[in-house]
């Protein structure tokens, strides 16, 4: 392996290999680098560069990577400061009790962020490479931002503190002031709400960036009659929660896969008894209309008469190959034909999702999308940059043969995103959330963008993690917050429809362990 090998990675003073590991990778193929451990020996060293990560711990504690292009004996690397040798690159950061004083200085509590921060800057000027979000890889930045406004920062003080901790560009650091400024109205904690998922595990087909516990719903149509079944009874017992411990639901989301692969009659019997088990008038109801091809007149007004107050239509692309090349066999027209449809029911509240960097698209192709969308103006857009998820199509393909999908180049996507906010703003939107994921093309993110009064909560509390929320349904994952919003618990139902049904009772049962230890 070692022969392989072109970057040697020391970690001193601070214990953050996964850290670290997670940020190399962005740079270097994670072949091509190994962290050294205490156990290494010299027989497994052949010369390389080498970037050596050190932390010094006081009250004033001290941060300083630094980059050698050549290093050719694992004796120096053991003891690097003995030896005359000058860095090419050096990136160092002092942090003094003072320094988290300040207001936005909880940022700097976080020695892995600062740590990562250097690491980023050197492996920056090593590599060519940007990361725009700096040494961020969790999924929530917009956590950072406000703790920023709570300390009473502005624009500017906050935009300065992001690029100070973390080494994220100033128009990253912008866009999540500018969201947070949105999101803060709808951010406390009220013990007495709750929020519930329902997850519908069907879908016409699996796309090829899916991963999502997603069936088809034609193979397995014998398993939907006992999947309802247990449905229901894991909305029962939500019900009892609910009642015994006098909460209010504060949003539904009905998500998947895709809910309207459900048959009409299937789907008015998952509406009918939420609505018969909870008190949700004047309350936030979604639904994942995702697919064109799931949409009838007859679900629609199903759920127009079932208190659904917002749907989404998701298009991902309104490029006819790259549907078909995604797995949804459906095209543009059908897209532009069910939003219509949607509208003329009475819906008013219609989100879409579009993916910038689909294999094979370009950004010309990307802005056909956009004017599509403008045209038929819906109340909110969710732009996703693509993703290569493990457990998804893709992911298998890419790794099984050379050249199936060509990956839509960084410089690329960063347009398209670009692009998708100019559109946003022509159609009277501004951003409202944000999430990132692992093995995103160009270190970006997913962002929401609504028009004034659409946001949706549910979208905004699930990001913050504010509130709880109980999931029901396989693959869904509830998420317990606390009474004073400072501990969240986790529990996860099984992704099998089979197992699902098999194991409700035990799924149940930890809900209400864990729902019982923090309230």
């Amino acid at each position: 392996m070692s022969e392989n090998i072109k970057l040697w990675v020391k970690i001193t003073g601070i214990d953050m290999d996964l850290e670290a590991w997670g940020l190399i990778r962005l740079f270097f193929n994670e072949d091509l680098f190994v962290i050294i451990k205490e156990e290494f020996t010299d027989n497994s060293f052949t010369p390389g560069s080498y970037l050596n990560i050190s932390v010094i711990n006081g009250q004033e504690w001290y941060c300083k990577v630094t980059y050698y292009t050549c290093i050719d004996k694992f004796e120096i690397i053991k003891n690097i400061d003995s030896y005359d040798i000058e860095p090419q690159y050096l990136c160092e950061k002092k942090i003094s009790a003072n320094d988290l004083k300040k207001p936005g200085g909880g940022l700097l509590k976080s020695r892995k962020i600062i740590a990562g921060a250097c690491i980023v800057d050197v492996l920056s000027k090593v590599t060519g490479k940007y990361l725009p979000y700096g040494s961020l890889t969790g999924i929530r930045p917009v956590k950072l931002t406000m703790q920023c406004i709570q300390d009473g920062l502005d624009k500017s003080g906050t935009i300065n503190q992001l690029v100070k901790a973390t080494g994220m560009n100033e128009e990253k650091a912008a866009l999540l002031y500018d969201i947070g400024v949105v999101e803060r109205p709808f951010i406390h904690v009220d013990p007495k709400s709750v929020h519930l998922y329902i997850g519908i595990p069907f879908c016409k087909s699996r796309c090829l960036y899916c991963s999502f516990t997603s069936y088809p719903v034609e193979r397995f149509r014998s398993i939907i009659p006992a999947f309802m079944e247990t449905l229901e009874k894991e909305i029962r017992f939500v019900r009892r929660i609910v009642e015994e411990n006098k909460l209010k639901i504060k949003s539904v989301y009905i998500g998947g896969g895709t809910p309207t692969a459900l048959d009409n009659s299937n789907l008015n019997r998952v509406l009918q008894i939420v609505n018969n088990s909870f008190d949700i008038n004047n309350v936030e109801f979604s639904v994942e209309a995702g697919r064109p091809d799931t949409i009838t007149r007859d679900k629609l007004i199903t759920m127009k008469n079932n208190n659904i107050t917002r749907i989404s239509i998701n298009p991902q692309t309104m490029n006819a190959l790259t549907l078909k090349a995604i797995g949804r066999n459906h095209t543009p027209e059908e897209i532009v034909e069910k939003f219509y449809m949607s509208r003329y029911t009475g819906f008013n509240n219609i989100n879409m999702d579009i993916i910038a960097g689909l294999p094979n698209e370009d950004e010309k192709m990307f802005n056909h999308t956009l004017e599509w969308i403008e045209e038929m103006d819906p109340e909110s857009l969710t732009v996703h940059t693509m993703a290569i998820k493990r457990a998804s199509i893709l992911h298998e393909s890419i790794e099984s043969c050379n050249n199936c999908y060509e990956l839509t180049p960084d410089k690329t996507v960063e347009s398209m995103i670009n692009d998708a906010r100019q559109s946003a703003e022509n159609m009277g939107m501004r951003p409202y959330y944000l999430y990132r994921q692992k093995n995103i093309l160009a270190n970006l993110e997913n962002t929401g963008y609504a028009k004034a009064g659409y946001e949706c909560l549910y979208n905004i509390h699930s990001m913050e993690e504010v509130q709880s929320i109980i999931a029901v349904g396989a693959g869904s994952i509830s998420k317990f917050v606390s009474p004073d919003g400072k501990k969240i618990e986790r529990t996860y139902n099984v992704r099998d429809v089979a197992q699902y049904i098999d194991r409700i009772d035990e799924m149940i049962e930890r809900k209400r362990v864990i729902f019982e230890s923090i309230y």
